[in-house]
């Protein structure tokens, strides 16, 4: 780390490399930031798709319940949700905004799946699969925006 203190008046170029080294540690604080996030979202839509595909599997199999899958499930997502509200320091500048729209987007996807797939199309690998690939392209690529940013 660079000696900050001075001794004395500072002259401009002092106050110019202060606060180039103060830009410097400031980006590299926000550079790291959004990992948390960004594993969640990788991890969320790795759970769900693979829940959705379960679901269906689960209901096409005699005398099987989806109790094995949703347990599972949920142990997965608190994981997740413990890591990132644990890890999470700081963010990067609209970062509350687009996540919301990430959740928005995948809540919609999840709703839709788990709803059309369990009346509209009961059973219907296809459509579980077609969810499920929807929820894994969709996390994946909030992550890599996030990640870019």
């Amino acid at each position: 780390m660079n000696d900050t203190t001075v001794s004395g008046p500072m002259d401009a170029g002092q106050a110019k490399a202060l606060l180039d080294q103060a830009n410097q540690v400031g980006s590299s604080v926000r550079s790291g930031a959004s990992w948390p996030a960004i594993s969640f979202l990788l991890g969320l839509g790795a759970v769900s798709s693979m829940g959705i595909l379960a679901f269906t599997y689960a209901r096409l199999a005699p005398d099987t319940s989806v109790a094995l899958p949703s347990v599972f499930m949920g142990i997965w997502l608190v994981i997740l949700m413990v890591t990132v509200l644990f890890f999470t320091r700081t963010s990067k500048r609209g970062f509350g905004l687009r996540w919301g729209v990430y959740m928005g987007l995948w809540g919609a996807l999840w709703i839709a799946g788990m709803l059309l797939s369990g009346l509209t199309f009961q059973g219907e690998l296809w459509f579980a699969g077609l969810m499920a690939a929807l929820l894994t392209v969709s996390t994946t690529v909030c992550a890599w925006y996030e990640a870019r940013r």
